[in-house]
């Protein structure tokens, strides 16, 4: 033992175990742990003293700590943790298919999942905030996931996908909440010509939904709608909501989820903005036969958005007896296909009272909703329903209603129908979704059809009732 490691171990062995135990927090990785738990008795005692609740104590001030998991089980996953998100900032995270890309696609699945366990936090408005999702803040920005890349997307290796991998887009859905967060950041984003084609694509072509029940989610579609909005309200060139989406508060724009993420439906905010877009009915079918590859080259105007409309919306969610549902919009949107046999029964305008039954008792949630738009108030009438968790995740659901002009159900202007499905993002803060014009006998494989985003915003900063612009 030369006279160097003599000293160290003297060093460390005369320091008070709290001390050595302040170092070693310091540490991320495994060869940096090892080699301070050899180098003497006093470092060994720090990092293994009681049963290793060192690593209970390091764990809970990184991440949220779960009930029952124990201590080596603790060090196991912080170390994996640190280890595979330092080594995410390095990657690109374009298609997600690689083995190091899902590796780290699941830490931020199990700190995303994981978040508002034990303790709580303020943030600096006063809402709930939880450490795991400043780990996402800082991983966001410190790495290629949704910020910082520079060059287009290359094309998926043989044998890939040309989609991005649904785990990494349901992780990139979530910490997009955390964008609007971000100040002075370049957001970059690349590729807009491809989001902007795919969410006016035909529904029939890009369902939002899938598999045999409709409850698995299209992440590649609803990520080419997050950032087509994205694009719209953080790109200073773009010219179009840059300079509405700044003179929102923070309580009035996009924010994070604000409670631990649970499966099932449930009612949402009363207060949300929001906006759409749409291109001209008479330029939609040959914006739709353009070649993907000359879409750079070709400019297609996103009516709404190009004048900087962001909108209000007041939701209600139905207590006790529920609202009327008009056939014709089961018959459109399709609401409670989870309740199918009692809807199909439905002969009348108003639905039995056992079909009203067993959609509720399916976990489906009815609400109405008012605004204007273009100086035309207007209703909306709609459900929420359940979806199972989705790549790791729980807390997602459908959400469909019905915007329309009248008070009298049984006198329905069919032609001035509109129709809006889409996802709630876990933990109720960001719909994403699309419209269509619901008239009789449209064609889903070439309906007339644009992109939604809603977000929750702070009641007390709500004065507005409608779904107005600004």
């Amino acid at each position: 033992m030369d006279s160097d490691s003599v000293r160290l171990d003297v060093a460390f062995n005369t320091l008070p175990i709290e001390l050595n135990q302040g170092i070693a927090r310091y540490l991320e990785s495994d060869k940096d742990f090892v080699a301070f738990r050899a180098t003497c008795r006093g470092a060994r005692n720090a990092i293994d003293a009681d049963n290793g609740s060192f690593w209970r104590a390091v764990f809970r001030e990184k991440f949220a700590l779960r009930q029952g998991r124990t201590n080596k089980d603790l060090r196991r996953t912080y170390q994996r943790r640190m280890k595979l998100l330092r080594r995410g900032t390095g990657y690109d995270f374009y298609w997600g298919h690689s083995k190091r890309e899902q590796d780290v696609v699941e830490v931020l699945q199990d700190i995303i999942v994981e978040s508002f366990e034990g303790y709580v936090d303020m943030d600096s408005w006063g809402r709930p905030r939880c450490q795991n999702q400043d780990i996402l803040f800082d991983f966001v920005r410190n790495s290629k996931l949704l910020l910082n890349n520079t060059r287009r997307p290359p094309k998926p290796r043989r044998n890939e996908p040309n989609t991005v991998h649904p785990a990494l887009a349901a992780v990139k859905l979530m910490c997009s909440h955390l964008l609007f967060e971000f100040e002075d950041v370049k957001h970059g984003l690349l590729g807009f010509e491809e989001s902007q084609r795919m969410v006016y694509m035909p529904t029939k072509s890009t369902p939002m939904y899938l598999g045999p029940t409709m409850t698995g989610l299209n992440m590649d579609w609803i990520l080419h709608c997050m950032n087509f909005f994205r694009h719209h309200m953080t790109s200073q060139e773009a010219g179009t909501l840059y300079e509405a989406m700044n003179c929102l508060s923070a309580y009035q724009s996009p924010s994070a989820w604000q409670a631990p993420l649970r499966s099932g439906t449930a009612p949402l905010g009363k207060h949300w903005k929001g906006t759409y877009a749409y291109i001209e009915y008479d330029e939609i079918g040959r914006f739709r036969r353009l070649n993907p590859d000359d879409m750079a080259d070709a400019f297609f105007c996103d009516k709404n958005v190009d004048e900087g409309k962001i909108q209000s919306l007041k939701l209600d969610f139905v207590e006790g007896k529920p609202l009327r549902w008009p056939r014709l919009f089961e018959e459109r949107l399709q609401s409670l296909r989870n309740v199918r046999p009692q809807v199909k029964a439905q002969e009348r305008s108003k639905p039995s009272k056992d079909a009203r039954a067993s959609a509720t008792a399916s976990g489906n949630i009815q609400f109405s909703g008012n605004g204007v738009d273009l100086d035309d108030d207007f209703y909306a009438l709609g459900w929420l329903n359940p979806l199972p968790a989705q790549y790791g995740i729980p807390g997602w659901q459908r959400i469909t209603f019905m915007k329309h002009f009248m008070d009298d159900f049984d006198q329905v202007d069919q032609d001035n129908l509109w129709a809006y499905e889409g996802v709630v993002l876990p933990g109720g803060r960001i719909i994403l979704g699309r419209w269509w014009h619901a008239e009789g006998g449209v064609n889903m494989e070439n309906d007339y059809n644009g992109p939604f985003i809603l977000w929750a915003v702070d009641e007390a900063e709500e004065e507005d009732s409608g779904f107005d612009s600004d």
